[in-house]
């Protein structure tokens, strides 16, 4: 009968379990896909001592406990120790055939900037939820990003380790629950945003046609006003999909100006993200008016003809004859903002009277206003609905109650003193 092996100290030792002669302790396994693996470490038990300039983290034996534990269950402990966040992140994108090239390009762009240096180089069976709490507090905190780029990375981050888990990788998702920790510790909350009143409506309006420097963005600014189009749809506008006779748009795609997967940024064409996305719009006489204008204006001869793909045809176009960007068409609008209240502080000085500024707005606050006017002078919520695309009723619903409370704080005021109740 053989004699039993033992360590250093006379303990016995279990199968699979081995003493080198510089001390280091080894237990050998055969994985699920029947690959020999070793795991290592200087302490047999956690009560042992490391040798002196050794570390050690966890003891042998509760090593083994961790991968027995995993073979009974199936994870794939070897392979989680040897794959990296950066591998899973290609293996997850190799795998999602069905993304859209913008969402592909989207996908890209946030895990280079904000995962790749931070975590991807660590193996994913080190991952902790802790590490990728730390990770978004760092974005909120030290970068000063917005609470939705961090749910964006999260949403990326989610799907790669939840198919690590369906891939018995690892035994549990790291990022889940840690978006919800995340928004208590931080009180994280969406800013509300807020529509345009119409005496800033027609203050913001006024100022762009009157300034010799942003006219030339006037008709956009009227069709975005006056439309609620978003502005990739807006920006993709085409001469075709306006029926002038009928005085009907047609939304039925949208412009990106974004990363490419090749580097650099492209002009691309994408289908709306929903259905309720393609819709057709009745034109007001106004929006009609200033794109007639606009269809009338002399282009330079020389300047050749833009066009994506087979889109060609596109009504807003700067000097190159190239579509605008989203970026600087908010630009634009920041720098209208400030040079706007620039002005009017001054002119509100030589007047004696208080500033009227112009708040701080986006193209999808135009969105908004535009529904919110829309929500004021109309109350069938389906016809709201399907004029502004969304997929969603709530939507809908969140913007009609906000304006209709307004109204009807309006309306009462307008009856204060009118009805005898005293």
């Amino acid at each position: 009968m053989s004699e039993k092996r033992r360590d250093s100290k006379g303990r016995l030792l279990r199968n699979g379990e081995v003493q080198r002669q510089d001390g280091l302790y080894m237990f050998r396994y055969t994985d699920p896909n029947g690959k020999r693996k070793t795991v290592y470490s200087w302490k047999l038990v956690d009560t042992d001592k490391a040798p002196e300039g050794k570390r050690s983290v966890l003891a042998l034996r509760d090593i083994e406990k961790q991968v027995l534990r995993d073979l009974d269950d199936g994870i794939r402990t070897g392979d989680a120790n040897s794959i990296t966040v950066n591998a899973l992140f290609k293996s997850f994108m190799d795998l999602r055939v069905d993304l859209k090239e913008t969402t592909r390009c989207n996908y890209i762009c946030l895990y280079d900037s904000q995962v790749r240096e931070e975590i991807g180089g660590r193996k994913i069976r080190n991952i902790r939820l802790s590490d990728i709490q730390k990770l978004y507090m760092h974005m909120i905190q030290d970068l000063g990003l917005k609470a939705s780029t961090v749910q964006s990375v999260h949403s990326i981050l989610y799907q790669m380790f939840e198919s690590a888990v369906m891939d018995n990788l690892i035994r549990v998702n790291p990022t889940a629950n840690v978006l919800k920790s995340l928004r208590k510790m931080l009180s994280v909350e969406q800013e509300k945003r807020h529509a345009l009143t119409e005496e800033e409506q027609a203050r913001l309006i006024e100022y762009v046609y009157r300034s010799r420097y942003y006219r030339r963005l006037g008709a956009l600014f009227t069709v975005l006003l006056g439309t609620g189009m978003r502005i990739g749809e807006a920006l993709g506008l085409r001469w075709c999909d306006c029926d002038f006779e009928k005085k009907l748009i047609s939304v039925n795609h949208t412009l990106l100006y974004k990363p490419s997967e090749h580097g650099g940024y492209e002009y691309r064409i994408s289908e709306p993200k929903t259905k309720a996305g393609l819709r057709t719009i009745p034109m007001l006489s106004d929006v009609k008016a200033v794109l007639l204008e606009e269809r009338d204006k002399k282009h330079h001869p020389n300047i050749k003809p833009f066009s994506i793909g087979e889109y060609t045809g596109f009504i807003f176009l700067n000097n190159n004859g190239k579509v605008f960007t989203p970026a600087y068409v908010f630009d634009t609008i920041q720098h209208i903002t400030s040079t706007y209240n620039r002005e009017e502080y001054f002119n509100a000085e030589k007047e004696g009277r208080d500033p009227c500024y112009l708040p701080k707005f986006s193209a999808h606050i135009l969105r908004h206003t535009f529904c919110t006017r829309l929500c004021e002078n109309e109350r069938n919520l389906k016809i709201i609905q399907d004029v502004m695309g969304h997929r969603n009723i709530r939507t809908t619903m969140d913007v009609y109650n906000e304006a209709t409370e307004s109204k009807k704080l309006e309306s009462f005021h307008s009856l204060d003193g009118k009805i005898k109740v005293l």
